[in-house]
């Protein structure tokens, strides 16, 4: 699965503060208290995600391993500078690593980072996410 670049993305840990709007969507969609993911986040830790995990995130486009580079560009137009992101990840770059949700007999969710995600999937990068495992 992994494609060999120069260099792979250097993956940092995200700001709660930065991605404070797909928190208080996510306490929404899901229906667990802002306050609690807030609490659970300082314990989280960078993680490669693994193909099965992959696989298996809820509310993420890049679950599907059937994508392409184009796929993903006219997915992502007027979204998100998808070209900006593409060449971050096979230069190199600090990014924020994507958020995702680990909970007891639920799927991961995926709280942030789609589109760096969808990334990953079509250049063939194995990405590292913030792994928030919130005790249930």
């Amino acid at each position: 699965m992994i494609e060999s670049y120069e260099k792979v993305p250097i993956w940092k840990r995200p700001s709660f503060d930065e991605e404070i709007g797909e928190f208080k969507r996510t306490a929404e969609d899901i229906n667990i208290p802002l306050e609690i993911l807030k609490k659970a986040f300082p314990t989280g830790s960078l993680s490669e995600l693994q193909d099965d995990d992959w696989l298996e995130v809820e509310n993420c486009d890049s679950s599907d391993p059937s994508w392409t580079r184009e796929e993903a560009r006219a997915h992502l137009k007027d979204k998100r500078d998808f070209g900006r992101i593409e060449e971050g990840l096979v230069r190199g770059a600090q990014m924020p690593a994507p958020i995702v949700l680990y909970r007891k007999n639920h799927r991961p969710y995926l709280i942030a980072g789609s589109s760096r995600l969808l990334g990953c999937r079509v250049l063939n990068l194995r990405p590292v996410v913030f792994k928030i495992d919130l005790k249930e």
